[in-house]
């Protein structure tokens, strides 16, 4: 029951964190006129963070470790998507000083590898568990 519920709310929190951080905590560059890189970087980040934090609801209202367990395989592809859209898929403004790559980026390399952090430790938690359908812990 602990580990549903720690691992429900590091998923939500992350999930709410991959949505903020584009947004609010380290917007990207206005695009009021022409719409740059980083602003359909941060349209796929508030989305794949929505998906996170959904996944997180779902893992507090499951009991069964299965379920789980898949959830956080399907969170480590998500992490996967987080990293790759600014890095490499649609990527973020050309120029090394703006915004979005001094601090928009790093912000989400941290976010998305906290998620593979905390999916990892997870899958390998329940997997390593010895309850049947349901962990206790």
């Amino acid at each position: 029951m602990k580990n549903r519920i720690i691992t429900a709310l590091l998923f939500i929190i992350n999930g709410l964190l991959i949505s903020l951080i584009p947004t609010k905590l380290f917007p990207v560059c206005s695009s009021k006129e022409m719409k740059m890189a980083c602003f359909y970087t941060k349209k796929a980040e508030v989305g794949l963070g929505i998906i996170v934090a959904a996944l997180g609801v779902v893992v507090l209202l499951s009991a069964n470790k299965y379920i789980r367990v898949g959830i956080s395989l399907s969170q480590i592809a998500i992490a996967s998507l987080v990293l790759l859209y600014p890095l490499k898929l649609i990527g973020l403004c050309k120029m090394e000083t703006m915004s979005c790559v001094a601090k928009t980026k790093p912000a989400l390399i941290v976010a998305g590898t906290l998620l593979i952090i905390i999916s990892v430790v997870n899958v390998i938690y329940l997997l390593g568990s010895k309850n049947g359908e349901t962990v206790k812990n």
